[in-house]
């Protein structure tokens, strides 16, 4: 009877800060372990790194190990350890391999301890089972609980990384392969099985290491969440929004430089009513432009007529003038403004016509004088053109 292999998932980065993509990495790759039916993922761990790595624009310890728990309120058996940061200088990876693997270990010890032990009941049972069964070999009849196995979750990235010279000891690497195992989330545009190939530690472990295919591509990254805060870009739905949050009450990421910070504009129309309902009005003449007299040219024939709003303790807009102008309701049956204007002057009496309104209060504001003018007859402005007969 086969049983399957407990693993615990463990992902070792900066996290600066922790992504949506980050939290996807562990369902991807349980997923993967679940479906070759040999493993059973119970549990995840995310080790930040101390502050002493020295990566550019690293935020301190304190606020990334604060986001990662921001971020882990979603994933119930992802949890975040802080024994890395908390060590005075850095810590290679295998190391930190090792000592949650010797943590897991123990923790199994400390189970199996507290084990209660088996009552005469129990032990009688036990004992007619071994007869029945007339088993030898206690171990091959009854095998040991397997313990819980650590696996390194990581990217293309960290992958393609083991070819850098320098960067890694082929010792951590034959150890990290070899003991411990590989559980590799693919990103866009590299090719895992090439690094393996080209790698003779790669290939002769190859069969502990699971390449995980993310066929919905995520190109999501710390660094390019990092350059839209600096730029005041929205960044919701590619992190958490308990993490967006904390960004932006500590000011992290460049969030408290308001270089990239631009005022928002307003529509025109709300600065023209702004002004209009300001103080500066009061006692402030406005200026209405009619014509006096019909022409064809209407450069020649415009005057001006004032209107001052009187000296009031409050200040008063055109909005708020209480006698708004009235104008005749045009029921003519043409379309003209020509022919509404004589409609609604049919005796000829140019000075109260629509054409010259004498004597009228300002309009109640600038809404209503743009409709109340196109109303209007103004010579060489509104005038309808001639048409021509063939």
């Amino acid at each position: 009877m086969t049983t399957t292999q407990k693993v615990v998932l463990l992902a070792c980065g900066s996290f600066n800060p922790p992504t949506n993509m980050h939290l996807r990495m562990f369902e991807l790759a349980k997923d993967h372990l679940h479906r070759t039916g040999k493993y059973n993922v119970i549990a995840g761990i995310m080790s930040p790194v101390m502050d002493s790595y020295g990566k550019k624009e690293l935020e301190s310890s304190k606020h990334r190990c604060a986001m990662v728990s921001l971020a882990l309120k979603s994933a119930k058996w992802v949890r975040l350890d802080t024994w890395e940061t908390e060590q005075t200088s850095w810590m290679r990876t295998r190391l930190v391999l090792d000592h949650h693997q010797q943590m897991l270990d123990n923790q199994s010890n400390m189970a199996a301890l507290v084990k209660e032990a088996p009552s005469k009941k129990r032990r009688k049972d036990k004992q007619n089972e071994e007869v029945i069964t007339n088993c030898d070999n206690k171990e091959a009849c009854e095998p040991e609980q397997a313990p819980v196995q650590l696996k390194l979750l990581c990217g293309g990235d960290l992958l393609e990384s083991f070819a850098v010279p320098g960067l890694w000891a082929d010792e951590d690497i034959e150890e990290i392969v070899g003991k411990y195992g590989l559980v590799c989330i693919t990103r866009n545009g590299s090719d895992p099985r090439k690094f393996i190939y080209e790698s003779d530690i790669l290939t002769r472990h190859q069969d502990n290491i699971h390449i995980v295919t993310e066929w919905i591509t995520n190109e999501v990254s710390s660094t390019k969440i990092r350059r839209a805060l600096r730029r005041n870009e929205s960044v919701k739905y590619l992190v958490q929004d308990t993490v967006i949050e904390y960004i932006k009450e500590h000011g992290l990421y460049g969030t408290g430089d308001n270089r990239y910070n631009e005022k928002k504009s307003d529509s025109p129309m709300s600065d023209i009513m702004e002004y209009l309902d300001s103080p500066s009005l009061q006692n402030e003449t406005i200026t209405i432009v009619t014509s006096d007299t019909p022409s064809k040219s209407p450069k020649k024939l415009i005057s001006a007529e004032k209107i001052q709003i009187a000296n009031s303790p409050v200040p008063m807009s055109p909005r708020r003038l209480e006698s708004p102008i009235k104008l005749p309701k045009l029921t003519s049956r043409s379309a003209s403004p020509r022919r509404m204007m004589e409609d609604a002057d049919p005796e000829g009496e140019r000075s109260n016509s629509p054409k010259t309104p004498q004597h009228q209060p300002c309009l109640t504001d600038i809404g209503t004088l743009v409709r109340r003018v196109r109303n209007y007859n103004l010579p060489g402005i509104f005038q309808p053109k001639k048409i021509q007969p063939k």
